[in-house]
């Protein structure tokens, strides 16, 4: 590590391991979302176009914060963005473990899945374990409106997601579309990952970490909602009247509103250089 302030850069090889994970997650993302027809073909299970285009919106709400954390190479804003890599590809490892019937284990995008999972998790793991003594007077105490805000929404999210973990036939009916077991326990992943980012900047932050989080959200909630819409264009079927299709949406609007909200609140905070 360069201790050379108190907000140190990233080792070298966390750093370049991002990178390597921030055009994982360009590829996945935009692959998902914009060309799933060349995607699909190479995915390691079977995916309905709705959760295409939701996976896309998940990868994409994962790939800012993690190009942001390889952009800066500080501590801060890695400080919730690692948090929140450790959270989700641990999940999601669990969850592909335990429903491992999903995958086809003669395809190399399967073991690929799984190598990429099992590796993310450890790196993520010991840095977080190599940084457990790192510096917080470059953190600023958050004022308590924004402690409030963020402690309860995550303490929602992460609630509804472990529904999804352990009732997922029950909580995953506030979905507009039919979600299966797997898919129910692997967005799990996102709502709990979203809860530790917010967790983590709830009490003190710094402005770079503000804006790191509100990006995740903001950009999760407006493509999940935007690929609602370009799906049902096509095969028409979501109920938009429906109370849960209501819900739905005004959650991730919410989380929209919130990250945007976030995103201006940190860069109200960043220093303004004199002339």
């Amino acid at each position: 590590m360069i201790l050379n302030d108190d907000n140190p850069s990233i080792t070298p090889f966390l750093r370049n391991f991002t990178l390597v994970e921030t055009l994982v997650l360009v590829f996945a993302g935009f692959g998902l979302f914009l060309f799933p027809k060349a995607i699909l073909a190479i995915w390691p299970w079977q995916i309905a176009p709705f959760n295409t285009r939701f996976l896309g919106a998940i990868y994409l709400g994962a790939m800012v914060p993690v190009g942001l954390m390889f952009l800066l190479g500080r501590w801060s804003p890695t400080r919730p963005v690692l948090r929140a890599i450790f959270t989700f590809t641990l999940i999601v490892l669990v969850v592909s473990l335990f429903t491992s019937s999903q995958f086809d284990f003669k395809s190399v995008p399967t073991w690929g899945w799984f190598a990429l999972y099992a590796s993310l998790p450890i790196s993520a793991g010991y840095h977080l374990w190599l940084y457990r003594s790192m510096p917080t007077t470059h953190l600023n105490p958050v004022p308590s409106n924004w402690g409030f805000i963020l402690q309860s929404t995550s303490l929602i999210v992460c609630l509804y997601g472990l529904g999804l973990i352990i009732l997922p036939s029950i909580f995953s009916n506030l979905f507009p579309w039919k979600l299966d077991v797997f898919h129910s326990q692997l967005y799990s992943a996102t709502f709990i990952t979203g809860g530790v980012m917010m967790l983590t900047i709830s009490k003190r932050a710094t402005p770079a970490e503000f804006i790191a989080t509100g990006l995740t959200e903001a950009t999760f909630g407006i493509f999940a909602v935007l690929g609602l819409f370009i799906v049902d264009a096509d095969v028409n079927k979501i109920n938009w009247s429906a109370s849960n299709t209501l819900f739905w949406l005004g959650s991730l609007a919410i989380l929209a509103i919130l990250g945007i909200a976030l995103i201006v609140a940190g860069a109200r905070q960043i220093p303004q250089k004199s002339n």
